[in-house]
């Protein structure tokens, strides 16, 4: 049998490695994150606590930045990674995707795919889906995806359960403007990416 080659080995580790920290800590930081956002929101909290919280809530951000920062660097995932990785994940559940979109900078690119990959994971896991579908269209400043499932829906972006929290902090990061809809025919997003974060633009 033929022995892998080193590099395919360190990068094989290398995704691992990065997935497992995507996986917990980083969403760990994105749910913590949004609970002080609660806290701070609270029309009980007196403004010297609430000014606290929000510097501490600055300092979380910059924390989660930074490492995702450092997750990027360990993971620079391929389009046929990507595409690998997304058929493994859902299993038996059909994949209807168009990953020719074009070709964005390298930070939005594996933000996107963390995207492709969490919602994935998530239709998977929960949505007792037979499809999961990816598509986009090209508009004149943007591209336009539309990601989802025919599953039973009930999910939100927000929804700590199911660690969905980091998908909304990524989108927030690289999209001009997004929704989502979870109904009983299944799970639904929709955001836009400026062209200027494309290496084609």
């Amino acid at each position: 049998m033929a022995k892998s080659k080193p590099e395919t080995q360190e990068s094989t580790l290398r995704l691992d490695l990065a997935r497992r920290l995507h996986e917990t800590l980083a969403q760990e930081l994105a749910v913590i994150g949004y609970q002080l956002d609660e806290m701070i929101g609270d029309a009980n909290l007196d403004k010297k606590h609430r000014i606290a919280l929000r510097k501490i809530r600055f300092s979380i951000s910059q924390t989660t930045k930074s490492f995702r920062d450092q997750i990027y660097q360990l993971r620079l995932t391929s389009r046929e990674q990507l595409s690998k990785q997304v058929v493994e994940i859902l299993g038996e559940i059909k994949l209807a995707a168009d990953f020719n979109y074009p070709e964005f900078d390298p930070k939005v690119e594996e933000a996107l795919s963390q995207i492709i990959l969490e919602l994935a994971r998530n239709t998977s896991r929960h949505s007792k889906a037979t499809c999961f579908y990816l598509n986009f269209k090209e508009n004149e400043e943007s591209i336009e995806f539309e990601i989802g499932d025919d599953g039973i829906g009930g999910v939100k972006p927000k929804d700590f359960r199911f660690g969905l929290a980091s998908i909304d902090e990524l989108l927030i990061q690289i999209s001009s403007s997004y929704s989502s809809s979870s109904k009983s025919d299944g799970s639904n997003f929709k955001f836009q990416i400026r062209k200027s974060g494309s290496n084609n633009a």
